[in-house]
């Protein structure tokens, strides 16, 4: 870990199967890489610990990040990444919602959370993600509800939300999201879904109305079910059916 800093022109940098132990000799190399403009750090196992907490100067020309491992806490250095465009974290169970740091960084344009975040709501607040336009939220397990205040996201045109089972509604403030082009949903509850509905008493139709394009997908034995919105309020088939492989280009 401590030679990887004196690679003082590398651009990109990808660590597998890190351990806690790890953390300090690999945070003084990355500090050393002031030409990095990828890095990607993966712990050995889903619930070993990436302690990241030692670097103070973090690469300024950084674009990509991806992290994949349990964190104590949010390294504090992420929302000083002012070149950041694309950040994927992954596994990390925070307890602290991570979106009052994430939300400053300044041209921040992709952002996928994968088991980030064990609280019960996620609160997207005016004036963050200025330049945001692709969100993905995946198996928040504890996750019940979304807000989204006026004036968030204002650029986002696609959001996707996965496996996240004890969602209650389709976010709250969907609806000031002006430039959403496509909304879509895998493996989600169907009672949520059925919200959607333009035939539900209680629906939320007009909140996600404006949005050109809404998906519920399902994974079948014969390959992804894909709905859409149409198809969920007036037929109990979907659109089509496509093989697991074909899925990835179209839609994430």
């Amino acid at each position: 870990m401590t030679e990887l800093g004196k690679l003082a022109q590398l651009r990109r940098l990808g660590v597998l199967k890190l351990r806690k132990k790890d953390g300090k000799a690999l945070c003084s190399s990355i500090e050393n890489l002031i030409n990095l403009r990828a890095l990607s750090l993966m712990s050995i196992e889903e619930n070993e610990i990436l302690d990241l907490q030692h670097i103070f100067s973090p690469p300024p020309l950084l674009q990509r990040l991806y992290l994949a491992g349990r964190l104590e806490m949010l390294p504090h250095w992420i929302p000083n990444l002012h070149s950041l465009v694309r950040l994927h974290l992954k596994w990390n169970r925070l307890n602290e919602d991570p979106l009052e740091s994430l939300q400053v960084l300044p041209n921040l344009v992709h952002l996928e959370l994968l088991q980030v975040y064990e609280g019960e709501t996620l609160h997207f607040r005016a004036g963050g993600f200025k330049k945001l336009k692709l969100l993905g939220i995946d198996k928040f397990d504890g996750l019940r509800r979304i807000l989204i205040d006026v004036g968030a996201m204002p650029c986002v045109e696609k959001l996707w939300i996965q496996r996240c089972k004890l969602l209650e509604e389709v976010p709250l403030g969907i609806e000031h999201l002006t430039r959403l082009k496509v909304l879509e949903f895998f493996d989600m509850p169907q009672d949520l879904i059925k919200t959607l509905s333009l035939n539900e008493p209680e629906g939320v139709y007009s909140r996600v109305a404006h949005i050109p394009e809404v998906y519920a997908t399902y994974w079948r034995e014969a390959g992804w079910e894909v709905h859409s919105l149409d198809s969920c309020n007036c037929s109990p088939r979907p659109n089509h059916v496509i093989r697991n492989e074909e899925l990835h280009p179209r839609w994430k």
